[in-house]
């Protein structure tokens, strides 16, 4: 049996374009987000003439939106398509969607309880882990490497604007070694940037991902100019080769949730991630 890779918060919150969530404690209501992830064939595909050869200009693909990229997906071959809905209300932040091949259901996490569950209503169940369960498995999986220091990459603004799903977007540029990012971010949502730095701090106090991240880092370098509502990252490879992955927040709508929408339904069986790795690794 596979964990869910709603484990790995990377994973459950890529296709925001905002890597790491921050605490909604401001904020109640809807944001509904799709994201797209291409190889070197797909890009070669959608990039036409540009596409063929040994070397080509896959920066061209910047210039497609990710509604063009999802309507021509059923010809690209192996192209992921993600498409997330995050609830947030008080303490607690619920999303739905993008796990159906992992468990179907929905996923909530609660930084006040320090708790995070997936509820599968098919199968009338619960995986869960505590704010307990985090501390151990800190234990068990012992103090990560260091990573070696480096240079943080630079945002460049580029003297774009375009309007996004409703909103007045300013283009910028973060260069790596290997990655080229291009990111759209409005002024329009400025009070959420300070929601979503508040909820990766809490995430970070309970041990849900490395200090170090790289996603982490770009969300940060773009927060100070705003809320990003589309992130698309070129990686080029040393070998050549090139992949794509494209993430758009589609709507945010500000509105009162039911409180039930983050409750654990009762009578679900509820079984621990926690006791599920150990004996995946007594199987081992």
């Amino acid at each position: 049996m596979r964990l869910p890779r709603y484990l790995s918060t990377a994973a459950l919150l890529a296709a925001l374009a905002l890597p790491r969530l921050a605490w909604a404690q401001g904020f109640e209501g809807t944001i509904e987000s799709r994201a797209a992830s291409l190889d070197q064939e797909a890009l070669m595909y959608l990039l036409g003439p540009a596409g063929e050869g040994e070397e080509f200009d896959a920066t061209g693909i910047f210039d497609l939106s990710i509604a063009e990229i999802i309507q021509a997906a059923p010809e690209l071959g192996d192209v992921e398509i993600e498409a997330l809905i995050y609830h947030f209300k008080g303490t607690v932040m619920r999303v739905d969607g993008g796990i159906e091949e992992e468990m179907p259901g929905y996923a909530i996490l609660d930084f006040g309880a320090g708790s995070f569950s997936l509820v599968n209503p098919a199968e009338r169940l619960v995986l869960e882990m505590t704010r307990e369960d985090f501390e151990q498995m800190k234990e068990i999986l012992g103090e990560e490497e260091m990573a070696e220091p480096r240079t943080a990459p630079q945002v460049r603004p580029l003297g774009r604007t375009k309007q996004i799903s409703g909103m007045r977007c300013v283009a910028f540029e973060i260069r790596s070694e290997e990655e080229t990012i291009i990111a759209w971010v409005t002024k329009d949502l400025s009070d959420l940037v300070e929601v979503f730095r508040e909820l990766e701090s809490r995430m970070r106090s309970m041990g849900m991902f490395a200090e170090d991240d790289e996603g982490t880092e770009v969300f940060m370098l773009l927060a100070d100019h705003g809320f990003p509502v589309v992130q698309q990252t070129l990686t080029r490879y040393p070998w050549g080769e090139y992949s794509y992955d494209i993430s758009a927040v589609i709507s945010v709508e500000r509105r009162r949730l039911a409180d039930d929408m983050f409750a654990i339904p009762e009578g679900y069986e509820r079984r621990s991630i926690l006791e599920m790795m150990r004996m995946l690794g007594r199987e081992n």
